[in-house]
């Protein structure tokens, strides 16, 4: 048997146990979902009806894929260029969280739907447009002390070790809103950033391909209380040589939450913490120029804008 093969079966028993919810999905949790909105796009495929939340659906942003059925469904999957999102049950309704990476163009898309049945596997796909959206460029100086992190041995080790977090996916029930971790305004998400010169941050503080900034800077003071964006598990706290003293959260689904450079961390991982609660003091660890937090979301290993998430979940 191929390695795809295999794949494919380890993915079905896999979501199988992530989703066990959506067996059970059906018409009667349809009923409590919103009538569609003009951003919607609205498929009906047999006995399937696909509801496709696109107001989101920029680079750094978010597809809502939300399905009913007058039967049962088996696991689902959705497909965005190339990449891969579950669906969990969201209050009895099965739901996809479908990242747009930064870097993807504008234009139009393809949005792909496979449900698993005893039949066979349903596919159908859905034409979307991904709006337009800018982003910056920015070079950010660096002290010496603080390039030379660059160029230490694990940093790449520690990016690793971090790719492996982003992917968690817990069954875990839904995520809340997610808020930001201090009360400030962050920016910078997308920006194509350089630092001093070196433009292969991004992908050293991650092992990700490409180099638009991850998350939002919030300029604040050395010490100022940062707070989980949402409930949570702490899958990390403790240092890493390019993000600094970081803590990393999984809020389920496939939804993580990255704070870096702090002075202090507060958790320890395995901690299960509730939303707003305090997980350490914003600093200048790491490569931070200056005393800041930086905040990033991953879904499903995908850094996307975090104000997205506060909008969808």
């Amino acid at each position: 048997m191929s390695g795809r093969r295999l794949e494919k079966r380890a993915d079905a028993r896999r979501a199988r146990r992530l989703v066990p919810a959506l067996v059970a999905a059906g018409l009667a949790a349809w009923a409590g979902v919103a009538p569609a909105a003009a951003e919607d796009v609205v498929r009906h495929v047999g006995r399937v009806t696909f509801k496709v939340d696109v107001s989101q659906a920029y680079p750094g942003g978010v597809v809502v894929v939300r399905l009913a059925s007058r039967g049962r469904l088996g696991a689902a999957w959705a497909f965005l260029d190339g990449r891969r999102a579950p669906f969990y049950s969201d209050r009895g309704v099965p739901r996809a969280l479908v990242p747009v990476a930064a870097t993807t163009a504008a234009g139009p898309a393809t949005l792909g739907v496979e449900i698993a049945a005893r039949t066979g596997d349903q596919r159908i796909v859905i034409p979307l447009t991904i709006a337009g959206r800018e982003y910056r460029a920015r070079s950010v100086p660096l002290s010496e002390p603080k390039r030379v992190l660059l160029d230490r041995h694990d940093a790449a080790h520690d990016g690793r070790r971090l790719l492996a977090l982003l992917r968690t996916e817990s069954p875990q029930p839904a995520p809340g809103l997610l808020q930001p971790p201090v009360a400030a305004t962050g920016t910078g998400f997308g920006e194509a950033r350089s630092y001093s010169g070196r433009g292969d941050v991004e992908s050293r503080t991650d092992s990700l391909q490409g180099e638009r900034h991850r998350g939002l800077d919030y300029a604040v003071p050395a010490g100022t209380v940062v707070r989980a964006p949402a409930a949570g598990t702490v899958l990390h706290a403790g240092s890493l040589v390019l993000s600094g003293e970081t803590v990393v959260i999984d809020h389920g689904q496939g939804v993580v939450s990255v704070l870096e450079h702090l002075s202090r961390v507060d958790v320890r991982a395995g901690d299960a913490v509730a939303g707003a609660a305090v997980v350490g003091s914003s600093g200048d660890t790491g490569l931070a120029p200056e005393p800041m937090l930086q905040w990033r979301v991953y879904l499903h290993g995908v850094a996307v804008d975090p104000t997205v998430l506060a909008a969808v979940l």
